[in-house]
């Protein structure tokens, strides 16, 4: 394999000061997020409660500890993992077909996976209610492996339209979207008509996105996909760079590109399955972050790769923040809140690209 392809990047040091910003801001996300909520707390007793032991609190604070340790933290966390998967496949479908207005849930590999899960959840307690509960419905460990392969099976539809086509992306793909997301629609009606009122609940918590029931337990499976995932990140930056090139090209340049096609498609859809299982759909994130990091620190997957797991963990836990204190002591789906920021950012997308053509002044 011919190592030698290269993908033009800013100066390291600008990329070194994009990462220590996000890496600032997460910082600062992560106090406002333990801080404030139903009960507000003070920095000096946040420090207590993380950095001294028990023994050294006071009766009123051992209820704020809990508060802490048992929900914000492992919910805040949860949201960063959240973003870094979406954001990081993101980027890899949309090096996969070369194009940067692509996103898993605009071309129906999220909703993929959120059906496969809201499909395991009414029917495993039917299907499989010979088994303990811990193996069936919303807690079973299959509800990943589900959504995984949902994903999974999209990714590879499109994939195989994309060849179709002579490979990128195109109109056909743009349509096929939709109709992934109009059939997904239709089967989430269906199920909801099937489903009784727990169930119902769940599929509202697919539809729109919640992280609100964020665990340790949660929190170390998408620890360890995204551990998982970022163990390919030296082959998977290599690969996407000559990909920009096209198929035909990383071909004769000595690439294995099917390989690299299939490789991409499963890990992306692993990072999106993974995720959505938990927290239900949640679009635009994989189109918002890379096409801003792209205009930080240019094309080259080398560092944006890395860049978009703070860069979505920062958009998500940002997200996640609004979405329980703009409606306090509601709480508002953390999807209403990503489709609110990706709609109007997609549209200008589009209106750039066609400005760019000459068809609008």
């Amino acid at each position: 394999m011919i190592s030698s392809v290269k993908v033009r990047n800013p100066p390291s040091s600008s990329s070194l000061y994009v990462f220590i910003c996000m890496g600032i801001f997460l910082l600062c996300m992560g106090v406002l997020s333990l801080r404030l909520g139903s009960v507000t707390i003070s920095l000096s007793e946040l420090y207590r409660l993380l950095f001294l032991g028990e023994d050294s609190l006071s009766l009123l604070e051992v209820p704020h500890s809990l508060l802490v340790w048992d929900l914000r933290l492992p919910r805040f966390l949860l949201s960063v993992l959240i973003g870094a998967g979406l954001a990081c496949a993101g980027v890899c479908i949309q090096g996969l077909f070369r194009n940067p207005l692509v996103e898993p849930g605009f071309i129906g590999v999220g909703p993929g996976a959120a059906l496969s899960a809201a499909v395991w959840i009414v029917c495993s307690e039917k299907i499989f209610s010979f088994l303990p509960p811990e193996f069936r419905g919303k807690e079973s460990y299959f509800l990943q492996a589900f959504a995984f392969g949902g994903a999974l099976l999209v990714s590879f539809f499109l994939h195989l339209i994309s060849r179709r086509e002579g490979g990128g992306f195109s109109l056909v793909l743009v349509l096929t979207g939709i109709a992934v997301n109009a059939t997904v629609i239709s089967l989430l009606g269906f199920l909801s008509y099937l489903a009784d009122d727990a169930q119902l609940r769940n599929l509202t918590f697919w539809s729109l996105g919640s992280i609100a029931g964020a665990t340790w337990h949660k929190v170390t499976i998408l620890s360890i996909v995204l551990i998982f995932v970022s163990l390919f990140f030296p082959w998977l930056s290599r690969s996407l760079d000559v990909l920009t090139l096209g198929e035909a090209e990383a071909f004769y340049s000595g690439f294995q590109v099917k390989r690299i096609r299939n490789i991409t498609i499963i890990l992306s859809s692993l990072l999106v399955g993974s995720s959505i299982s938990i927290s239900g759909n949640i679009a635009f994130v994989g189109l918002i972050v890379p096409h801003i990091l792209r205009m930080l620190l240019g094309p080259g997957h080398r560092t944006l790769l890395p860049a978009s797991l703070l860069g979505g963990g920062l958009l998500v836990s940002c997200a996640d923040l609004a979405a329980r204190t703009i409606v306090f002591p509601s709480e508002l789906p953390i999807g209403i809140i990503a489709a609110g920021l990706g709609g109007p950012f997609f549209l200008s997308l589009i209106l750039k690209a066609k400005r760019k053509e000459g068809e609008f002044r």
